[in-house]
């Protein structure tokens, strides 16, 4: 097996991504794929599904005749509020049923391509799923993007930029020490921990260690120093509600260890475009300003999910206007 640690850039932050998900969700995700496409291809359709399938698709389609628009997400923050959001406005503009499935992020590349999904909302590219986009993007729909992210090394904003811009600027002993020589890690498992081992190797910061914890006790780790105004560096990622709470700002990455700006693609099966136009219509309009997006994901942590996409849908009506119809109030 190829060393994590060795391979290029671009399967680095594959493994990043992939590794801020749940390992055991991938096999119950293929498990249940595998048994509702044996259950959808047996069990008899619906009165209410048949009368939704004719009105949308009477000559039938790959999935949206036989059962609910399959959406699948991953368990991260973002990715929930996303899918509820596509979820909530595909069922009340469209009338389209919807069912969201949590799976692996591979496997959702893998799932769309084949069919057995006919969304995904969580396509990080250009360099972060290069190797599953290069694999699939022949076989799926690109709707464009829907908001950017970033990962990479984070100080409070308090810390003086003149003195720490870069991640190079680590090499000096007397910086070094006002962050006690440590970087505040996550989940020791997760790519963004490798890549941050990788940046210690890389910037050649030999008095640095980095502390494996959760993404939980890196806030708290977080929190703590602005309360008490020390210093720190904590690795972490955009969108994340850390952003909307504290002034923060990502050190430089010149090496681009963590690969610099990304956009995040809504994917979906071929044909979904044919089998539903407005679908495809809304999909390709699907955008949310980073800002508006940290505040959502702020109010999911302090509240639910539910609660925060709810809230946000209430609130910007002319922005649901214009992802279902087009029109500009």
């Amino acid at each position: 097996m190829e060393d994590t640690m060795t391979a290029p850039l671009w399967r680095r932050r594959a493994v990043l991504l992939s590794g801020l998900g749940l390992a055991a969700a991938s096999l119950s995700s293929q498990v249940r794929l595998s048994r509702q496409r044996q259950a959808d291809a047996t069990a008899p359709t619906s009165s209410t599904q048949k009368g939704f399938a004719s009105q949308l698709d009477p000559e039938g389609s790959q999935s949206g005749a036989t059962g609910p628009l399959r959406l699948g997400w991953s368990p991260w923050a973002d990715a929930e509020v996303m899918s509820l959001i596509a979820q909530r406005v595909i069922q009340q503009a469209y009338n389209l049923p919807v069912e969201r499935v949590m799976a692996d992020i591979g496997i959702q590349y893998a799932s769309v391509a084949r069919g057995d999904l006919d969304l995904m909302l969580m396509a990080w590219l250009p360099l972060t799923h290069k190797d599953y986009w290069t694999r699939v993007r022949d076989r799926v729909l690109d709707f464009g993007s829907m908001y950017s992210g970033r990962l990479g090394w984070v100080v409070p904003d308090y810390v003086d930029a003149s003195e720490l811009r870069s991640i190079a600027d680590l090499r000096k002993p007397e910086l070094a020490a006002r962050f006690d020589n440590t970087v505040q890690g996550i989940d020791p498992g997760s790519g963004l921990n490798q890549a941050s081992e990788q940046a210690l190797v890389d910037y050649n910061l030999g008095d640095m260690r980095l502390v494996a914890s959760s993404s939980a006790a890196m806030t708290a780790v977080l929190d703590k120093a602005i309360r008490e105004q020390r210093w720190v560096v904590v690795t972490s990622w955009t969108p994340h509600w850390m952003f909307a709470r504290y002034k923060l700002r990502f050190l430089e990455d010149p090496q681009l260890v963590f690969g610099g700006v990304e956009w995040i693609h809504a994917l979906g099966r071929k044909g979904l475009d044919r089998d539903h136009p407005d679908l495809a219509g809304f999909l390709s309009r699907f955008q949310i300003p980073d800002r508006e997006l940290s505040d959502l994901l702020l109010m999911a942590n302090e509240r639910s999910a539910d609660v925060a996409v709810e809230d946000y849908l209430d609130r910007h009506p002319a922005r649901i206007r214009y992802w279902t119809t087009g029109m500009i109030s």
